[in-house]
């Protein structure tokens, strides 16, 4: 198998005042490149962090991302990695007319919730889901609570929360590859 590397982006809503007066259910609507901005980029590879956040400047952590991952070769891994990192990433380097790195979504990407499900339509279960259930340690944070970290300032409690999340896919990436689930293929 190629080398991997474990990418999660974080993001908040653009209209922060809304999205905290919004239902949980409601708050859903709003992790999508149109009505969210990235804050936060994570890339894990051989046991090394590298993050890139910024609350005001969502162009420079796209450009700085995109300009580490030509330098990498490896392929791209994250927990629902297909339904959000990717369309984020590539719908706001689209707003930002940032360059992005052409990668094959069949070769190149692997998304653990999917290969968890066997691919199944519409899966289910979290990173912190999967991560509890084999014992691994959890943050004290979950995705809800980004908007409201950068909200009242709180970076190095957001860089913290990045990088756990990063391990525990890192962990859960090990263990799926250990018991050959990452063989599983759909097509």
């Amino acid at each position: 198998m190629k080398e991997y590397c474990i990418v999660d982006v974080e993001s908040v809503p653009l209209d922060y005042e809304t999205y905290k007066n919004e239902t949980e259910e409601e708050r859903k609507k709003y992790f999508n490149p149109i009505l969210s901005k990235i804050v936060a980029i994570g890339v894990r590879q051989n046991a090394k962090n590298t993050l890139f956040v910024s609350t005001d400047d969502e162009r420079s952590i796209l450009d700085q991302f995109w300009d580490t991952w030509h330098t990498l070769n490896c392929s791209m891994v994250g927990f629902n990695i297909l339904e959000f990192d990717i369309p984020m990433l590539i719908g706001r380097s689209f707003i930002h007319e940032v360059e992005v790195v052409p990668f094959t979504l069949n070769r190149e990407i692997i998304d653990l919730r999917q290969r968890l499900a066997a691919f199944k339509f519409n899966p289910k279960g979290t990173l912190k889901e999967y991560a509890k259930l084999i014992g691994l340690e959890l943050s004290e944070f979950d995705g809800s609570m980004v908007a409201d970290l950068v909200a009242t300032g709180r970076l190095d409690e957001l860089r913290g929360y990045l990088e756990r999340d990063l391990e525990l896919t890192d962990a859960v990436f090990k263990r799926a590859e250990k018991l050959n689930i990452l063989k599983i293929e759909k097509w």
